[in-house]
């Protein structure tokens, strides 16, 4: 379609009739919107923390064809969780490498009776079975980083804390990332935590997951608008109902499927321990609607307290309103300066020069400083 060629009475009038024959959709998502129970939240206080793994584009290093990748796991109390550093054009290998060091790693592996390989499809080959080197590690580097999240996850829900703690994942309590045969287990491994904190008389870890679009939001703007459903002067919520939010996904069933009580733990197959609600955390009645999921065996007497839990978190907040000031924390706390970065774009040059014959130092140096030079990832604050 060259704009000089354009015959735009012809286009406008193809344009109309695509266009009739899909807003039908809008109609019937319309009329299914208008089922949805609304409901007021209120405002309840909680200690509320937010784990954090550092997206790859905000922290890697490269000077080629060396290509360093920098993990880390902040939380939102500025607490550094995990840091470690993969060269993605190592086999695959380095992964199980990195687990077998990492604490947090080893105590997912422990509550989930699972062994590495059974963590992901993209990881777990054995360095026999991985002869050649893989030309970038990237995609599996983004899967384990999901994985590590979810340990930081499972760690801090077991651990025993003064008052109730409510944890929130950036994300909706589902992955790809996991194998189906495994996902279950760390399901249970959440539950039985929870479980056993109420009957040891513990305070309780409440664990939520909470995304900034999904495609049930999506597939839904467009008719939520239309009716004005969250047009009101206060937070409120609203479940999506299974059979709707089905409708929304093109994909397997196993992001919608959850737990059944009636087949063997050990038998099922699926990623996702969230019933999905559509949240508006603010007062405002344009305020942004939410995706989040609630674990599935929160007993129901306690959903609307936890969702409480998250409005007060989401009172006041800024450049995002209405999005829990937790995770707005530990985004920030998770990136890189461009100081810091520059100090370990240094620290990876003097790394460097340790590796090669000290007669190449000068070519080294300049070669830094006046060719390519050092990509470095990290925001553009401080540095």
């Amino acid at each position: 379609m060259a704009l000089p060629l354009m015959d735009y009475d012809e286009l406008r009038q193809k344009m109309s009739d695509a266009v009739s024959k899909e807003v039908g959709q809008v109609e019937e998502l319309r009329n299914e919107v208008r089922k949805l129970d609304v409901r007021k939240l209120g405002h309840r206080p909680c200690k509320t923390i937010a784990p954090i793994a550092t997206d790859g584009g905000e922290n890697r290093l490269t000077f080629e064809p060396l290509n360093l990748e920098i993990i880390r796991v902040v939380d939102s109390e500025g607490q550094e969780l995990v840091a470690e550093i993969i060269a993605i054009s190592e086999d695959d290998s380095v992964f199980r490498d990195v687990t077998t060091d990492l604490p947090v790693m080893q105590n997912l592996l422990v509550r989930l009776g699972a062994g590495f390989e059974d963590l992901s499809y993209l990881l777990g080959r054995r360095r026999a079975e991985a002869a050649e080197k893989v030309a970038d590690n990237r995609g599996r580097i983004k899967a384990f980083r999901d994985i590590l999240e979810w340990a930081v996850l499972l760690d801090l829900a077991g651990q025993t804390w003064p008052v109730d703690v409510l944890l929130l994942r950036d994300g909706l309590l589902r992955t790809k990332s996991m194998k189906r045969e495994t996902f279950p287990k760390l399901d249970a491994a959440f539950r039985r935590i929870f479980e056993g904190q109420i009957s040891a008389g513990k305070r309780r870890v409440y664990v939520l997951g909470i995304a900034k679009s999904s495609a049930v939001l999506s597939k839904l703007g467009l008719a939520l608008v239309l009716e004005g459903t969250f047009e009101r002067d206060y937070p409120c919520f609203a479940e999506v109902p299974r059979n709707l939010e089905e409708r929304c996904y093109n994909f397997d069933r196993t992001w919608l499927e959850v737990a059944s009580e009636d087949v063997d733990e050990g038998r099922q197959l699926y990623q996702s321990f969230g019933r999905l609600h559509l949240v508006k955390l603010a007062s405002s009645p344009d305020a942004p609607i939410f995706p989040v999921d609630v674990p599935v065996w929160l007993p129901l007497d306690r959903k609307q307290e936890i969702l409480e839990y998250l409005v007060h978190d989401s009172s006041e907040t800024f450049p995002t309103i209405g999005y829990p000031s937790a995770l707005q924390r530990a985004h920030e706390n998770a990136v890189l300066t461009g100081f810091e970065m520059a100090v370990l774009g240094d620290l990876m040059t003097d790394a460097l020069k340790g590796n090669i014959d000290e007669r190449f130092t000068e070519k080294l140096m300049r070669h830094v400083h006046l060719s390519q030079g050092l990509v470095k990832g990290g925001a553009r604050r401080g540095g």
